[in-house]
């Protein structure tokens, strides 16, 4: 396509956020860009043409947004289906205004592809001479989405950085172009304190040099990442990368050196941090954003030796099974990666997978290690490593007895006595 083909498309589907958004009916399906890419003006103006509108399904992977669209007064509105659980859902869940979707990341472009979504809400920088938008914070589904959706509507941002990998879609591919520059959504990262710093070097006690890690989200995989700082020749390949990551990097220790797919590249699917991490990342061609079906395929996760998968969790029995989504009433987080990453470390030679999280909720007063736990997200067969801030419980080909033993070793001492006593009564 010529310079002069391209530049008469963009500008020709130039339109102002009402006309565009103008364009969604009631009944229909939407997909919002995920996490930080979500584009404020777009959903902004939905929410403010909220009232035209009926039963709109509204699909979405919410880290970093600011949830507009599950205010009270759009409830009648909007039918919230998410991937991804938050307190920020509570009152939509309440009023049934809210449903969760337990699918892995590494499954939902598969989803999208059968779906029949009508709507996609996505953010993109200008052109370059080519003709190419960048998808800039998130890769994830919106290469899917753009493929298979009826219309798609770009918020064009020039606040984002410019990004390598799979992050250039063609000016052809969107209907409807919004230009709206406005500061990026961030998530920054907080301080870790004392017991969480503990559980980061306990983890970091697992992972060797040159191994190659996928670290979630939040202060504990924050700990984990500032654990690291002595490692050598360390290799990111994780859904996510936040500020922190860029630290080890600059200092040397994330080198990528050993990788046996793209080696000395960092790679993730999306960007989780402050301008700190987005002005890194600009044009730097050692970031490389791939879409999720990539990022978390297990099977090509097994290509890469000594993979670490560290995740966290809400609780665990005491014989291993993992509960990584929901408390009470309604989900709090989601499926996510977890378990991708998880069955790609087992499958990689000299892999691990492991579960970080503190001992105890609820201000100490309740512990984290249970008998029982009321869901499951991820199977006690696929754990190798537990981790409080009272040390590692090893479980890979441990029996039910010994990783009761191991997992009790490892809660708050306050509950060791009755997780026994209880498990005693019931299994012995």
């Amino acid at each position: 396509m010529s310079n002069n083909e391209w530049r008469s498309i963009y500008q020709s589907r130039q339109t102002s956020v009402t006309q565009a958004i103008s364009n969604i009916q009631s009944h229909q399906k939407v997909f919002l860009a995920p996490f930080c890419n979500e584009p404020q003006t777009l959903v902004e103006e939905l929410v403010r043409q909220k009232d035209r509108l009926r039963d709109v399904n509204l699909y979405n992977l919410i880290i970093g947004s600011p949830c507009l669209y599950a205010a009270p007064e759009c409830h009648q509105h909007f039918n919230i289906k998410t991937f991804l659980g938050s307190f920020q859902l509570k009152s939509a869940y309440q009023h049934q205004s809210c449903d969760y979707l337990p699918v892995n990341f590494s499954e939902i472009p598969c989803w999208i592809e059968e779906e029949q979504i009508d709507v996609a809400l996505i953010q993109v920088s200008s052109p370059n001479d080519e003709g190419y938008c960048n998808l800039g914070l998130s890769v994830d589904v919106v290469q899917t989405l753009i493929k298979n959706v009826k219309t798609v509507i770009a918020q064009v941002n020039n606040e984002l950085p410019w990004t390598n990998g799979q992050t250039s879609v063609h000016v052809s591919k969107i209907h409807h172009f919004v230009i709206s520059n406005r500061p990026l959504l961030t998530i920054a990262s907080g301080k870790p304190s004392e017991l969480e710093m503990t559980i980061g070097n306990y983890v970091a006690e697992l992972i060797p040099d040159y191994a190659t890690v996928q670290v979630g989200l939040g202060k504990i995989a924050d700990s984990v990442i500032l654990s690291l700082k002595t490692k050598k020749g360390l290799g990111i390949h994780s859904g996510s990368i936040t500020d922190s990551v860029v630290e080890l990097i600059e200092q040397g220790v994330i080198t990528n050196e050993r990788k046996e797919i793209n080696q000395y590249k960092t790679v993730c699917t999306t960007l989780t941090g402050t301008d700190l991490l987005y002005n890194y990342v600009h044009q730097n061609q050692d970031i490389a954003l791939y879409p999720s079906d990539y990022t978390h395929n297990a099977a090509l996760i097994s290509q890469i030796s000594n993979f670490c998968s560290v995740n966290s969790a809400l609780e665990v029995d005491i014989f291993g099974q993992i509960n990584a989504e929901q408390v009470g009433s309604y989900p709090v987080a989601g499926v996510g990666g977890q378990m991708d990453f998880i069955h790609g470390a087992r499958l990689s030679k000299g892999g691990k997978a492991i579960i970080a999280l503190p001992s105890t909720a609820k201000k100490g007063t309740e512990s984290r290690i249970k008998i029982n736990i009321p869901y499951v997200t991820s199977l006690k067969s696929e754990i190798d490593y537990i981790v409080t801030e009272y040390g590692i419980a090893s479980l890979f080909g441990k029996s039910l007895k010994e990783r009761a033993k191991a997992l009790i070793a490892v809660a708050h001492p306050d509950f060791r006595k009755d997780l026994y006593n209880d498990f005693k009564k019931r299994y012995l």
